[in-house]
């Protein structure tokens, strides 16, 4: 499964991945039930990659990750992400900011 996740973000973006945003990638995508999974991945990864390059990064790390996991959450499940984030591993209060925005 790694490789086809590789395989997919060389397609979709040029940007490079951090190891710790590829690791956090892989988490979400574990929680993620299988009938959307594939298609939450490749949300994901676009969104990483938008919101990279609007903040004039060249390189994907955690809080693209975090930026588009949360831009891509359905309305109806946003009051979740605090808990979800905190499951993973994150200090919530360290990403209020995108969580308001």
């Amino acid at each position: 499964r790694p490789q086809e996740t590789v395989s997919l973000r060389l397609r979709i973006m040029p940007l490079h991945w951090n190891q710790a945003a590829e690791d956090l990638l892989h988490q979400i995508l574990q929680r993620t039930p299988r009938p959307v999974r594939d298609q939450t991945e490749a949300n994901l990864l676009s969104a990483a990659a938008a919101w990279a390059e609007d903040n004039g990064l060249n390189r994907i790390g955690i809080q693209a990750v975090i930026a588009a996991y949360i831009q891509i959450t359905p309305e109806t499940l946003r009051s979740e992400l605090p808990h979800q984030l905190e499951a993973l591993g994150l200090d919530e209060s360290d990403y209020r900011h995108l969580l308001e925005a």
